[in-house]
């Protein structure tokens, strides 16, 4: 008998596992949905990705593209889709040892990504050229809906989790 049980508990533990760890294809897009970090994003022919990360309820635009950047430095790069034509910056950021450029404001990059078949990214080069990077959208809306869904349902998942840890007075919620 004590073997079923732990085969039991097992599978249980495995389910609950799995139910935080999901991996979606939308079209040209994937999300990828871990509970605390969730993602949404595309690769171009280049090798270059551009897609939307949360940890859990921050979430922020990215270009993950071979050019060199300094961390923390900030860069000017012009953003053009069906809807929106515009300036954006972009902090180049080191995460192990990769480079990605986030992407600033996020609300113009979600408004952009929100109708049309394409976007673009031109970021200017110390030659004076451009460095352009083309995405497809087809598939990006269920995708990134899904995603910031999951990071604002994280909020919950983390005070369920732990209760015993919670303070005793009221909290209030803080905008910035």
């Amino acid at each position: 008998m004590k073997p079923f049980k732990d085969l039991g508990l097992a599978c249980l533990l495995m389910l609950s596992i799995s139910a935080y760890a999901e991996k979606l294809a939308s079209q040209n897009w994937v999300a990828d949905l871990n509970g605390q970090t969730n993602e949404a994003y595309t690769a171009n022919d280049s090798k270059s990705s551009f897609g939307v990360f949360c940890s859990g309820e921050k979430c922020l635009f990215y270009l993950h593209q071979s050019l060199k950047c300094d961390p923390g430095t900030k860069y000017s790069v012009l953003m053009n889709s069906q809807t929106v034509s515009t300036a954006l910056s972009m902090e180049c950021t080191q995460i192990g040892g990769n480079l990605f450029q986030i992407l600033d404001p996020f609300e113009a990059v979600l408004r952009a990504t929100q109708a049309g078949e394409m976007i673009g990214f031109a970021v200017a080069l110390q030659s004076g050229a451009f460095a352009v990077n083309r995405f497809s959208l087809v598939g990006v809306k269920p995708a990134i809906e899904r995603t910031l869904l999951e990071a604002a349902k994280s909020k919950f998942r983390e005070q369920k989790q732990s209760p015993e840890s919670a303070p005793k007075a009221p909290q209030k919620d803080i905008s910035i």
